[in-house]
């Protein structure tokens, strides 16, 4: 053991592939940028193997100063709410351990007890249960756009993001146990018609926010700094995304098909469609989503759609309509940055969660958003109306968002709507409009790499973040 211990920094990840995968990014920009940095990642035993393939993807230098620690609790059910109550009830117990204990060694390195604690946003401050006993400093990792958070989470001046999630909580704290209303409809008790006005991005309904940064950014972490009940410092790292093109890997059927369009049609030929890990049109959508790929088959563009969300069910009588003429594949799961680098696709038709829009927008390619919920709905406004990047469906809203919108659109969700308005999606894709929004994406591409490149803003400010905290 020679010289000082490496600073200890504890790292607790969110419970999904997208967000371990960001995480797992940054941690290696940290360990790189100050070399007296050790992680320890904290996370669940699902998440394990993933973890482990994205930590074999690093350097030697980062493999040796990030070790993955495994939760002891196991979660009831598959589901985020039990995952992330898992790690709360594990976390705290091994965290407080973890102070007592003296510099361990590697064999590599003597490395020091944990001074400090990076908590995914998503956990809701499980680092901060234990704060008094602990005494360490909780820094929360938020891994998507400034404006997505103020959306949720701003104060009265700043959109009031918060309103609607503070009564939520009133309104299920105030219920008693064995008459629980459901949740969707104590959510439509709360909602309302205001607007909300977040500063960079474009004016929408509160009932927007749950439909299904870039030039942005300065103005919204400008905002950020009084946008919550306590003041804050933002450290605006960038995107937690790879640089390098995707890992060689060998050719799949994905490949293949991708290969074939290119040779027969020519570049942007094809539509990649995903909805992520965890979202995937309701089962009343499901026409709407078989007109959608059957327009896009009629407009001359084969499709390649990843049906790799646990949630992906489509009936397998649908199945065989759409992949019958050999221009649709349902890949289970397909390697979505080599999807977005091939020359043979179009557009990305995604939900518009963040790690999805930064790798379309790191590799040049529009979005046609269907989105969701969360950060969705505003990386879509944004993405697609501030910067002229892609196209938002409307028509495929459901619930209560399926009312009002923009004065010159009327929102009927009907069958003939739904056709539409991806044929006009489509056709302006294939012209002037779809050139443009392509030119526009490769700039912000531009923008992001430069962000996080040596001396780049991103790179800035994750050095402030390391002083901040010690290093």
């Amino acid at each position: 053991m020679v010289g000082a211990p490496l600073k200890h920094i504890v790292f607790l990840a969110g419970p999904s592939g997208s967000h371990l995968g960001a995480a797992m990014i940054f941690n290696a920009r940290l360990i790189n940028k100050f070399p007296n940095a050790y992680i320890s990642l904290y996370t669940i035993t699902s998440c394990v193997v993933q973890a482990g393939k994205y930590l074999g993807m690093h350097s030697e230098s980062v493999r040796e100063r990030l070790r993955i620690v495994v939760s002891d609790v196991q979660p009831a059910t598959p589901l985020p709410t039990d995952a992330i109550l898992a790690i709360e009830k594990g976390f705290n117990e091994w965290i407080l351990k973890q102070i007592d204990t003296t510099p361990f060694d590697t064999g590599k390195h003597t490395v020091a007890p944990p001074s400090c604690i990076i908590e995914d946003f998503i956990h809701g401050g499980i680092g901060l249960m234990e704060q008094e006993r602990h005494k360490l400093t909780v820094v929360p990792w938020w891994p998507g756009a400034a404006g997505a958070m103020l959306a949720q989470l701003g104060n009265e001046e700043n959109g009031n993001g918060s309103r609607l999630s503070d009564r939520m909580w009133e309104a299920m704290s105030r219920q008693k146990a064995g008459d629980e209303k459901p949740f969707e409809e104590l959510y439509k008790a709360e909602l309302s018609d205001r607007v909300i006005h977040v500063p960079g991005l474009p004016p929408f309904y509160e009932h927007e926010t749950v439909t299904q940064f870039l030039p942005q950014e300065p103005i919204v972490i400008e905002a950020c700094t009084s946008a919550f009940s306590r003041p804050l410092k933002p450290f605006c790292i960038g995107p937690a995304l790879d640089l390098p093109p995707a890992p060689a890997a060998k050719p799949d059927s994905t490949d293949e098909f991708l290969d074939k369009a290119y040779a027969e049609l020519g570049p942007r030929s094809v539509i990649y469609m995903a909805f992520g890990g965890f979202f995937f049109p309701l089962p009343e959508s499901a026409h709407h989503l078989e007109i959608i790929i059957d327009q896009i088959v009629a407009q001359g563009f084969r499709l390649v759609f990843s049906l790799s969300s646990p949630f992906a069910h489509l009936d397998q009588s649908i199945k065989d309509k759409i992949t019958k003429g050999g221009n649709v594949i349902l890949p289970s799961w397909a390697n979505q940055l080599k999807v977005l680098e091939h020359p043979a696709t179009h557009y990305f038709i995604s939900h518009g969660g963040w790690n999805s829009t930064a790798e379309a927008i790191l590799r040049g390619v529009p979005i046609i958003f269907w989105p969701f919920a969360l950060d969705q709905t505003t990386n879509a406004a944004h993405v697609a109306k501030n910067l002229d990047c892609g196209f938002e469906l409307i028509q495929v809203r459901t619930g209560p968002a399926k009312s009002k919108a923009y004065p010159d659109i009327l929102i009927t969700g009907s069958d003939e709507a739904v056709r539409e308005e991806i044929n006009n999606v489509l056709e302006m894709s294939k012209g002037a409009k779809g050139l443009q929004q392509r030119l526009n994406m490769k700039a912000l591409g531009q923008i992001m790499r430069k962000s996080i490149q040596k001396g780049g803003s991103g790179d800035r400010a994750l050095e402030e973040l390391g002083h901040a905290i010690g290093f």
